[in-house]
C-alpha cells in the first residue's frame, strides 16, 4: 500500500490482546466461582452427591468452558491486534479493523469535532490508551461501546497516543490555515485566483493586527453554537475558533458562506481596528 510523503500509519500494542482477555474473563471466571461454590454446597448437603460427581460436574460446566473460552478469546484479539492499523493521511485518517468482518473506515479531518484520550483502570495496569474521535453527525450515544459498538474514530491498546493525536492536529491545522499541498489544491485553478488574493490581503491585515470579527458575536444572536456554524458551512469546528480568536483569516468564498448563514453581509464580519 503506497503511503503519502506526510502521511503517518500505524499499530495498536499486542498488550491491548490481554488487557481484552482480563476483561472478558473477569464475569466468567465469577460464574465459575458461583458454580464450584454451588456444588460446594449440594456435597455438604448431601454427602451422598459423591466427590467423583462434583469432580466431573466442575470439569465439564467449570474448567472444560473456561479453557474453551480462553483459547477463542486469545485468538479472536490477536486477529484483532493484527488486522488494526490507521492513517492520517493529508485530509482525512482512515480505520482499518475487524476479524470476520474488515471495515475500512474514512473520516474526513473537517468532520472531527474533537480527541478524547482514555485511560481507564484495564488500560493503567496494561500501560494503553485508548483514542475516541469525535465526529460531527455521530453522538456517543449511538456510536458508544454501551451497545456493542465502537465510535466510528476509536483507536484503542496505544502505547504512546499523543504522537497520532498531534498528527491529526497538525493536519486540522494546515487545511484551517490553506498551506502546503491543501492551498495548492485548493488555489491552484486560475478562477480561484482572486479568492487567494483576497485571503492573502486579509491575512496581512490580521498580522499588523488591524483586523477585529465579529462572527462570535453575530453567531451567538442567530442562536448558533460554534460546532452548528462550522457544521453549516463545511469546515473543522477549529476553523471557526480560529476565526472567532483572530487567529485565522478565511478564504472570500468561506466568508461568503458564513454570511449567508449568519444572514448578514460580508462586510459585516470584519471590521478594521
Amino acid at each position: 500500500m503506497s503511503i503519502e510523503k506526510d502521511a503517518f500509519e500505524g499499530k495498536i500494542s499486542r498488550a491491548y490482546v490481554k488487557k481484552e482477555i482480563l476483561k472478558n474473563n473477569i464475569g466468567l471466571i465469577g460464574f465459575m466461582l458461583i458454580l464450584e461454590i454451588t456444588y460446594i454446597i449440594l456435597y455438604f448437603i448431601d454427602p451422598y452427591f459423591g466427590i467423583d460427581w462434583l469432580i466431573s460436574l466442575t470439569n465439564l460446566t467449570v474448567i472444560l468452558p473456561y479453557v474453551a473460552i480462553a483459547l477463542i478469546s486469545a485468538w479472536f484479539f490477536s486477529a484483532y491486534v493484527k488486522n488494526f492499523s490507521y492513517i492520517a493521511e493529508e485530509n482525512e485518517i482512515i480505520i482499518n479493523h475487524g476479524v470476520f468482518t474488515k471495515t475500512r473506515g474514512t473520516i474526513p479531518y473537517k468532520r472531527i469535532q474533537n480527541i478524547n484520550i482514555v485511560n481507564g483502570v484495564f488500560d493503567r495496569m496494561f500501560k494503553t490508551y485508548t483514542v475516541k474521535i469525535e465526529t460531527a453527525g455521530h453522538s456517543p450515544v449511538s456510536t458508544g461501546k454501551s451497545r456493542g459498538i465502537a465510535p466510528e474514530g476509536y483507536i484503542p491498546g496505544l502505547k504512546d497516543p499523543y504522537i497520532i493525536e498531534n498528527k491529526i492536529m497538525e493536519m486540522i491545522t494546515r487545511i484551517t490555515s490553506g498551506t502546503g499541498a491543501f492551498e495548492e489544491k485548493i488555489f491552484k485553478p486560475e478562477e480561484l485566483a482572486f479568492d487567494n488574493f483576497i485571503s492573502y490581503i486579509l491575512s496581512k491585515m490580521r498580522e499588523g493586527e488591524m483586523l477585529k470579527t465579529s462572527i462570535k458575536t453575530l453567531r451567538e444572536s442567530m442562536g448558533f453554537t460554534a460546532s452548528q456554524l462550522a457544521e453549516k458551512v463545511d469546515v473543522p469546528i477549529q476553523t471557526i475558533k480560529y476565526l472567532e480568536e483572530g487567529r485565522y483569516s478565511p478564504s472570500l468564498l468561506l466568508a461568503y458562506k458564513i454570511a449567508e448563514v449568519l444572514k448578514c453581509k460580508v462586510e459585516d464580519l470584519f471590521e478594521l481596528a
